[in-house]
């Protein structure tokens, strides 16, 4: 019996997953949507938002996995994949594909972003972190977690305003309006600030951040200074990926706090930067094609 193959990528990150799917032609057959898949959170969460995505990615199609027709191949890019016992453990689970390829988020969204070629990306978003891909081969600079690390993201802007707006109630700074701005988000209740600002996770410390774009617009002097901070901290990153390869790779600023950091960046590292031609999902895709194409050489 003749079977088809159907190429399955995936996205998962800490707060969902992301899914695309496609046939051996290259013919798009749907997209799905799931849970968190942050294998060092949770394993069989993983796998459940996996599946939902994956399910919902074949509604409306006539294909189902356990179809004898098909060899299902899945590309997968999940988050926490650096901790070996994590990847260990999600890859012994059983599952229905013919085969499966484990990355990081970061790998799929670095070979998505440069359409399968060469290329590096830095992510301003809650966290920071630098990836590059040269012939196969990737390496990171950051983002190994706040606060020893994820300089300049928005984790590490939310908490150094608070640290700034600490310092003008207790009258070490001068005050601007997004201190006040922030003091009022609190309703000017010192001790319900202290008692948030000991509790806040990474997200809870980057929900100050819109607040703290708002200003930027306004020229306030402590937003300019933490933003100018924050671009300081990327292209240190910058540097650091350029000392681990001799290439002149071209380079794709990804993250929702990127476009705002960007104007302050180093101008050399500006005149790399490309647009992004294809997202995350589609990076599985081109890493499954890669895997499938060297098998057939072998």
């Amino acid at each position: 019996m003749d079977q088809y193959d159907i190429l399955i990528g995936v996205d998962g990150g800490g707060t969902k997953t992301k899914v695309e799917i496609e046939d051996g032609l290259g013919k798009k057959i749907g997209a799905g949507q799931g849970g968190p898949a942050n294998i060092r959170s949770s394993v069989p969460v993983s796998w459940q938002s996996i599946q939902q995505a994956v399910a919902q990615a074949l509604v409306g199609s006539s294909i189902r996995l356990d179809d004898p027709t098909y060899r299902f191949h899945i590309g997968l890019g999940l988050a926490g994949t650096e901790v070996p016992e994590a990847a260990q453990t999600f890859l012994k689970v059983p599952h229905p594909y013919h085969s499966l390829i484990l990355n990081s988020d970061a790998y799929v969204a670095c070979l998505g972003v440069h359409g399968g070629k060469d290329g590096a990306i830095i992510i301003i978003g809650t966290g920071t972190i630098g990836y590059q891909i040269t012939k196969g081969e990737a390496t990171r600079v950051g983002g190994w977690g706040f606060p020893h690390s994820d300089e300049g993201g928005g984790a590490w802007l939310g908490m150094e305003l608070c640290r700034l707006t600490f310092q003008w109630l207790d009258r070490r700074i001068k005050p601007s309006p997004l201190l006040e701005a922030v003091y009022a988000h609190f309703n000017h209740d010192i001790y319900a600030f202290s008692t948030w600002a000991n509790r806040a996770s990474p997200g809870q410390f980057g929900e100050l951040v819109p607040l703290l774009i708002s200003f930027i617009e306004q020229q306030d002097p402590h937003a300019l200074d933490l933003i100018k901070q924050s671009a300081k901290c990327i292209n240190s990153m910058w540097h650091g990926l350029e000392c681990q390869t001799k290439k002149k790779l071209p380079y794709c600023l990804l993250g929702g706090i990127a476009p705002f950091v960007e104007p302050y960046l180093d101008r050399r590292f500006r005149a790399r930067l490309v647009p992004r031609q294809f997202n995350a999902p589609q990076g599985a895709i081109f890493m499954l094609q890669q895997h499938l194409l060297s098998k057939e050489v072998e």
